[in-house]
């Protein structure tokens, strides 16, 4: 299994998520097998700018940003952009850590 790094750009909430998403490729396709907020850098509302950063550390966090990437649509475009190249792959192995845990499943 491969892991890339994503972002999800919250505008409503003046946030932008970084995600981990760890995925399979099954001949020409993409298989999301899992993604996992990482963590919340919050913005200045009115300049944009970063204004502070926190790592999601417990379960219940991340299951919580996790259905808001949900609703808001995100998990439907990372195929496409896996395929195209447009995410960090992650080589390390900060991608494979036990706090990795798969709070999605596609």
């Amino acid at each position: 299994m491969k892991s890339y790094q994503a972002t999800w750009e919250d505008e409503e909430n003046n946030r932008h998520v970084e995600l981990v998403v760890g995925y399979q490729l099954d001949q020409a396709t993409v298989d999301i097998a899992n993604v996992t907020p990482r963590r919340v850098t919050f913005l200045c509302p009115t300049h944009g700018t970063p204004v502070r950063t926190v790592g999601v550390w417990t379960a219940s966090g991340r299951r919580l940003l996790a259905r808001q990437i949900e609703a808001a649509g995100r998990l439907a475009t990372l195929p496409q952009e896996i395929a195209a190249g447009q995410l960090v792959e992650l080589k390390h192995a900060d991608a494979a850590a036990p706090q990795s845990v798969p709070v999605l499943q596609a």
